[in-house]
């Protein structure tokens, strides 16, 4: 087999091309098959590599992206029983066993939650196998495959068609009539339109075969952050016939997903708790390849971050976990004292479980805060002590308990609403796309390594946050973005996994 990071970029292409095939999926409309049959529509995006430096010599990507080889909905998913003026006969944010249906031409099913989006995805069974929410590597796929094709991506970013092109009726979907009211309050014709109803500019490879509505509405994604930390987790299992004692140091494991982001020394796992045994962090020395399958963690610190070293099972579930901070020239941590759980200012408080984002050598002068919906701005930095100013731009000063989280919001970003004292949709930050995170276990994600408000046209998208709670990612962008979303790229991390809205829909996937 040829070399496909030696191959011309057109051949590169055409071999995507030739690859990429339009499947019906025919599933029972219920989880536990107690339903109707139905069909899905969905795309197989052939494995296909993104060659180093192809988009920014010397930086983006640092090492080949290795992409492809899975199911994605062909459209946004809608339930099994939706027409073309009705969402379906299931409560939207209720799923039970319903399970999501990829076809064209019906009202989307939005007004649904990430936790519930998750179930609705996973109701579709496929042979037996469960499909899942798209993850936030899947999406990637699709958006760096948009830029690989060559493709000028078009959708629904302007009331029912793309800003870039003319005010014509051949370039609008059809509106969906289930928003027809809230359409009318903006004096619009088109807000929402039905799935797949654009023209064929708003498929990701221009073509019939492709998949459509990348850009129409926020679609949920499997992928939350907590203060802006997102938590990255790979899996495997003990190798041991007899278990391991609470003394083990070294521990053999086998079935690791993706062994090569494992960190070569200094790693953390969590051995999931069994039977009558306990969750208990590790902390490993080194990773070791052992040749046949199986890796051994070895100098083995156990029982850390509070947990207590424990016996586990064969085949106990083992859990690689590195956290990463999103915010650009940013940093997460956690308050570790009782320092801020007062309304005193200046007020003197430590941190724990630091983690600098992109740009950030840590906690310095000046850099401002967020604790919740309070800012604080700091005046003196000692170690893991930190003296801050409290109310920092007009915001509300409050307690904050010992464990909170805490986070430098981005210099980078611009800092929207930060007077506000809603906890779940007040502060927020807004830049556009400059360059991309390069880490290994980050490059495929296509997050934000730096933004600014002008941006870059190697990107092109918008990238929203909010640094404090759990946040889900949405990507895409919806009818009133404009410029904003106009590749694919476009993440918000605005929302809880709670949220619903008419603005969001999602899709499914299945890995091959």
């Amino acid at each position: 087999m040829a070399n496909v990071s030696k191959l011309s970029l057109a051949a590169l292409r055409d071999r995507i091309a030739a690859g990429t095939r339009e499947v019906d999926v025919v599933h029972n409309s219920k989880s536990d098959g107690t339903g109707t049959t139905v069909v899905s529509k969905m795309i197989y995006v052939p494995k296909f590599r993104v060659p180093a430096w192809l988009w920014d010599v010397g930086a983006f990507p640092a090492q080949d992206l290795k992409l492809g080889g899975f199911l994605i909905d062909k459209y946004a998913c809608s339930q099994p029983d939706a027409t073309s003026i009705s969402r379906g006969s299931t409560t939207p944010n209720t799923p039970g066993l319903i399970a999501a249906v990829s076809q064209q031409g019906v009202v989307p099913w939005t007004d649904i939650s990430q936790t519930n989006a998750m179930v609705a995805a996973s109701n579709r069974k496929i042979n037996g196998r469960s499909c899942h929410l798209v993850t936030m590597k899947e999406w990637a796929t699709i958006a760096f495959l948009v830029k690989l094709l060559g493709h000028d991506l078009r959708g629904n970013n302007n009331w029912g068609r793309d800003y870039r092109d003319p005010d014509s009726w051949e370039y609008y979907g059809i509106a969906d009539p289930v928003v027809a009211s809230y359409t009318a309050s903006y004096n619009k014709t088109h807000s929402r339109v039905l799935t797949g109803s654009g023209p064929i500019s708003w498929s990701h490879n221009g073509m019939a075969n492709g998949i459509f509505d990348l850009i129409g509405l926020w679609e949920w994604l499997d992928f939350v952050i907590d203060c802006g930390r997102y938590q990255a987790i790979k899996t495997a299992a003990i190798n041991d016939t007899d278990g391991i004692t609470a003394t083990d140091t070294a521990i053999v494991i086998d079935g690791v997903q993706s062994p090569e982001l494992w960190p070569a020394t200094n790693g953390l796992v969590l051995i999931k708790a069994e039977g009558t045994n306990t969750d208990e962090y590790v902390i490993y020395g080194s990773f070791v390849d052992n040749g046949n399958g199986t890796y051994t963690l070895s100098g083995c610190v156990r029982g850390q971050n509070g947990t207590a070293a424990s016996a586990h099972a064969n085949d106990a579930v083992v859990q690689q976990i590195t956290d990463y901070c999103v915010i650009p020239g940013g940093w997460t941590a956690k308050v570790a004292d009782a320092g801020l759980n007062n309304t005193t200012s200046p007020a003197t408080f430590t941190i724990s479980n630091l983690v600098n984002g992109p740009g950030c050598t840590g906690p310095a002068v000046g850099d401002v805060l967020q604790c919740q919906t309070e800012q604080l701005t700091i005046t003196a930095v000692s170690g893991n002590s930190i003296t801050v100013s409290r109310g920092a731009n007009g915001s509300t000063v409050a307690a904050h308990a010992q464990g909170t989280g805490i986070a430098k919001i981005s210099p980078q970003m611009s800092n929207d609403n930060p007077t506000s004292t809603d906890a779940t949709y007040g502060a927020s930050q807004f830049a556009k796309f400059l360059t991309m995170r390069t880490e290994a276990e980050l490059a495929a994600l296509a997050l934000p390594a730096t933004v600014s408000s002008g941006g870059n046209e190697e990107w092109k998208d918008g990238f929203w946050l909010r640094n404090y709670g759990q946040r889900a990612a949405l990507r895409g962008g919806y009818w009133n973005n404009v410029s904003y979303a106009r590749a694919g790229f476009a993440l918000t991390l605005y929302n809880p996994p709670s949220g619903t809205s008419i603005t969001i829909g999602f899709r499914a996937a299945l890995s091959l």
